[in-house]
């Protein structure tokens, strides 16, 4: 039985919305925002440094998916079978000369999707894709990602990502992971697997 893939992913729908991102010790991001301070004052240029993760911005967030066989990008009306294995990819494109530290990314799962485990995968080593990636940037971005060892899924300090049930998370802000950095002018992605109902 073929489902409607829009209908499953309603949760991409708002993809970037549905994904918390943290930057540093006491920086929590509200949605497409995220905020920081100066070497740990709060009080210190209070506003002047918030970072704009739209897509005019110098952070830009976003998830998409793929198809685990094919490599092949999904939209929202693709049609994929129950059962399929797709990718979630979660990108953070720093196009800032400035290394961004301490980055904690959260996805929270619908509990229709089932996480495959050992399948959570990190890169850092393509360059930037300027203001915005493109779909061919984003399936090298993808590609990359995808070549590099799986981390373990436990929460510790052996590695930068985990999953406890329906959370997947990279960084140690949510939980005691190893710390996460982005390169400057560097796209950080981060994907794992999960099967379709």
């Amino acid at each position: 039985m073929k489902r409607q893939f829009g209908k499953t992913l309603q949760h991409i729908a708002a993809l970037t919305l549905g994904v918390l991102l943290t930057l540093g010790p006491a920086a929590q991001a509200a949605l497409n925002t995220g905020t920081g301070d100066v070497a740990g004052d709060g009080a210190a240029l209070a506003n002047s440094n918030d970072f704009d993760l739209s897509s005019s911005g110098a952070l830009t967030l976003v998830k998409t998916a793929f198809q685990t066989v094919s490599g092949a990008q999904l939209s929202s009306t693709d049609t994929v079978p129950a059962g399929t294995s797709v990718d979630f990819m979660i990108y953070l494109n720093n196009e800032s000369s400035v290394a961004i530290n301490d980055v904690s990314i959260q996805d929270v799962l619908n509990a229709a999707f089932t996480y495959q485990t050992g399948t959570i995968k990190i890169d850092n080593s393509v360059a930037t894709c300027g203001a915005s990636c493109t779909p061919a940037q984003e399936q090298a971005v993808y590609a990359a990602a995808i070549l590099t060892a799986a981390l373990t899924d436990t929460v510790d300090l052996v590695d930068t990502a985990s999953n406890t049930g329906v959370n997947i998370d990279a960084g140690n802000q949510n939980v005691a992971n190893g710390q996460l950095n982005v390169a400057a002018n560097t796209v950080l992605a981060l994907v794992f697997t999960v099967v379709v109902p």
